[in-house]
C-alpha cells in the first residue's frame, strides 16, 4: 500500500539499501524498511513526523508487521537448519 507524499501528493516508498539486503539478506532488508525513513521521488527523504496521524498510525503497524516477518523468517531458517542434522 503506497502512501502519498504530504508535501506534493506523490506516491512515496520505504527506504531501501542494497548494503543492508546484501550483507543480511532478506531479513536485513526488512528490518532496514521497518525502521527506514521514505522516499519521495520529487521531494527526496520525507520525516514520518510530516505525515498526518492516521497514516503515521498506518506506517507504525505497517513497520511492526514487517519486524515480525522478519522475526518469523529467521526462525523458520534456524527450524530448518536444526532439522538437517
Amino acid at each position: 500500500m503506497a502512501h502519498s507524499c504530504p508535501r506534493c501528493g506523490q506516491p512515496v516508498q520505504r527506504g531501501y539499501n542494497a548494503g543492508t539486503q546484501l550483507a543480511a539478506g532478506l531479513i536485513g532488508a526488512l528490518f532496514y524498511a521497518a525502521f527506514g525513513s521514505f522516499q519521495c521521488k520529487g521531494c527526496g527523504k520525507i520525516v514520518q513526523s510530516e505525515f498526518p496521524a492516521d497514516v503515521r498510525t498506518k506506517i507504525a503497524l505497517q513497520s511492526v508487521l514487517m519486524v515480525l516477518g522478519a522475526i518469523a523468517l529467521a526462525g523458520f531458517c534456524l527450524w530448518l537448519m536444526s532439522e538437517q542434522k
